[in-house]
C-alpha cells in the first residue's frame, strides 16, 4: 500500500539497473573471498561443499520469490516492515525495525567496514607509530561516513555509485574465474574427495556451521524490496531484480568456489595461511596477489556498504511516518529528497559498534573488578576481529525476520485477497513453505551451534518490548491531540 495523502513520501528515481545492482552489489561483499575456507573446514568433501552453496542460493531465492510478490503489491519504503505491519501488526514489524536498527542492518555494515578497513590497512600500510587496529577503524569509520554523504546527497547519486561498483565487481569476480583457464592453471583432479571418507553424527553438524557461513554471503537480497517506494514500476522491476539477481549470485558463488578447489588442494584451503581468495591469486600470478586481493575486496565490500547505506534508512524512515521512531527519522531533505535523517541515524549506530569493536580488541581485560560474565565477554571481543564476532547474530536476527516477512505472504493472501499483485509466488505455497521450514531449521542450529551469539541476538529482539510501548502510547497520544 502506498503512503497516505499528506505523509512524507520519497520520489521514484530509481531504474530497474539499479534495482539489479542493489541486490546483487549488497550480497557480493568479501564473503565469497573468506567463507570458501570455512565451509571447507567444516565439510571436507566437494560434494558437500557444493551442496551447501547450490542449497544456500536455492533457500535465498525461495525467499526472493516469496519476497517478489509482497514488494510489488506493497510498493512502500521499509521492506519487511511494511510485511509485518500489514500482515501481524504494529508490534511484530517494529520488532523488525528495533533489531534491524540496534543489530541487524548497522552489525552488518561495521562487519562490512571492518572487512573494508582491513584491506585498506594491507593495500596502505598504517603511518608510523599508529596501531595496525587504530589505522583500520580510521579506514572502516571514514568508509561508512563517506557513504552516506553520498546517500544523504542523493539516492539517484547513490544509486548510480551502486551501478557502476556492482559492474566492476561483477566484473573482477568473472576475470578471477576464467584466469586459470587462461593461463593453463585449472586442474580438475584437484576436486577431490567428492564424498566423505565415513558418514556420522558430525556431517549434519557441518553442514549446518557451513550453511550459516554460506547464507552470511547471500544475505542482502532483501534490500531491493526496501527501496520499493523509490523504484520506477515496482511491480515489474522489483521480482525482476529479485529473481535474476538471485540467479546471477548463485552462479558466481558456486563458480569461484569450484575454481578456488581447481587451483588449491583442499588442505590449502581449509588451513592454509591468510585468506583462500589471496592463496588463490598467489598461485595465479604470484607474489602480487595477495596484495591485488586485498584492493579487490576492499572495493566490493566499499560498493556492498553503499547498498547498505542505500536501502536500510527505508525501514526506519517508515516506522518514524508510522509514529514508531522518532518523528524527526521521516523528513524528507527538501533539497534532495532523501531520508537524511534516517541515514544519518544509521551512520552513527554503525560506527559507535565499528569503534567499539574496535576497543575491545585493543584495550585488554582488566584481571579483576568485572562481573565474570562480562570478563569473559570482554575476553572473548579482544581475541576475534569484529567480522567473526557480529556475523552469526546478525544471520541469527535476520532470518527471524525474514522468515516472518516470507509467512506474511500466507495471511496476506487471507486477509488482503483484494490487494493488487502484479507478480504472484511462482510455485506458490510450496516456494514460501519451503523457505519458512529452512528458517526455522537453520534457527534451531544456530542455537544449538552458537547459543550466545543467537541468544545476544534474541537479547537484542527482547529490549525492543519496551521500547515499543514508549512509542506507542506516544503515538497515540499524537493522534488523540
Amino acid at each position: 500500500m502506498e503512503s497516505e495523502p499528506g505523509e512524507a513520501k520519497l520520489p521514484r528515481v530509481l531504474g530497474p539497473w539499479t534495482a539489479f545492482c542493489v541486490v546483487v552489489g549488497s550480497v557480493i561483499g568479501s564473503g565469497i573471498f573468506i567463507v570458501p575456507a570455512r565451509v571447507a573446514g567444516n565439510v571436507p568433501y566437494l560434494g558437500g561443499i557444493a551442496f551447501v552453496w547450490i542449497v544456500g542460493g536455492l533457500f535465498s531465492m525461495a525467499g526472493a520469490l516469496t519476497l517478489a510478490e509482497l514488494a510489488a503489491m506493497l510498493p512502500s519504503a521499509g521492506g519487511p516492515y511494511v510485511y509485518l505491519r500489514e500482515a501481524f501488526g504494529r508490534l511484530p514489524a517494529f520488532l523488525f525495525g528495533w533489531t534491524e536498527f540496534l543489530g541487524i542492518r548497522t552489525g552488518s555494515i561495521a562487519t562490512l567496514a571492518a572487512a573494508f578497513g582491513l584491506n585498506f590497512a594491507f593495500v596502505v600500510p598504517p603511518p608510523n607509530g599508529l596501531n595496525f587496529v587504530a589505522w583500520q577503524t580510521i579506514a572502516a569509520v571514514v568508509a561508512i561516513i563517506v557513504l552516506a554523504t553520498v546517500n544523504v546527497i542523493g539516492t539517484r547519486i547513490g544509486g548510480r555509485v551502486q551501478v557502476v561498483g556492482t559492474a566492476l565487481k561483477i566484473g573482477a569476480l568473472v576475470t578471477m574465474i576464467v584466469l586459470p583457464f587462461v593461463l593453463g592453471k585449472a586442474d580438475p583432479k584437484l576436486l577431490t574427495p567428492m564424498a566423505p571418507a565415513a558418514y556420522d553424527s558430525s556431517l549434519l553438524s557441518g553442514i549446518m556451521l557451513a550453511m550459516i557461513s554460506v547464507l552470511w554471503t547471500y544475505d542482502g537480497w532483501v534490500n531491493a524490496a526496501a527501496l520499493a517506494e523509490e523504484i520506477k514500476e515496482p511491480g515489474k522491476n522489483i521480482p525482476r531484480a529479485l529473481i535474476l539477481g538471485l540467479f546471477a549470485l548463485i552462479a558466481i558463488y558456486l563458480g569461484m568456489t569450484l575454481l578456488y578447489h581447481m587451483v588449491l588442494p583442499i588442505s590449502l584451503i581449509q588451513n592454509g595461511p591468510g585468506i583462500v581468495s589471496a592463496r588463490y591469486l598467489e598461485r595465479l600470478i604470484g607474489s602480487q596477489g595477495p596484495l591485488l586481493i586485498s584492493a579487490v575486496i576492499m572495493a566490493s565490500t566499499f560498493i556492498t556498504l553503499n547498498g547498505n547505506a542505500l536501502s536500510g534508512p527505508r525501514a526506519y524512515f517508515a516506522m518514524a511516518r508510522d509514529g514508531l521512531f522518532p518523528k524527526g527519522l521521516c523528513t524528507v531533505d527538501p533539497k534532495h529528497q532523501t531520508p537524511a535523517n534516517a541515514i544519518i541515524a544509521q551512520t552513527v549506530w554503525a560506527v559507535i559498534l565499528t569503534v567499539a569493536a574496535s576497543a575491545f580488541l585493543l584495550i585488554k581485560p582488566p584481571e579483576t573488578g568485572l562481573p565474570r560474565g562480562i570478563a569473559t565477554a570482554w575476553e572473548i571481543l579482544h581475541k576475534k576481529p569484529l567480522y567473526d564476532v557480529l556475523y552469526t547474530y546478525v544471520i541469527f536476527g535476520g532470518t527471524i525476520f525474514y522468515g516472518l516477512a516470507i509467512v506474511s505472504v500466507f495471511v496476506l493472501r487471507v486477509k488482503r485477497p483484494d490487494l493488487p499483485r502484479p507478480y504472484k509466488t511462482w510455485g506458490y505455497p510450496f516456494t514460501p513453505l519451503l523457505y519458512t521450514l529452512a528458517s526455522l531449521f537453520l534457527l534451531g542450529s544456530m542455537l544449538y551451534e552458537s547459543l550466545g551469539e543467537s541468544l545476544a541476538g534474541l537479547a537484542i529482539v527482547a529490549a525492543g518490548l519496551p521500547a515499543y510501548l514508549i512509542f506507542s502510547r506516544r503515538s497515540r497520544a499524537g493522534r488523540v491531540t
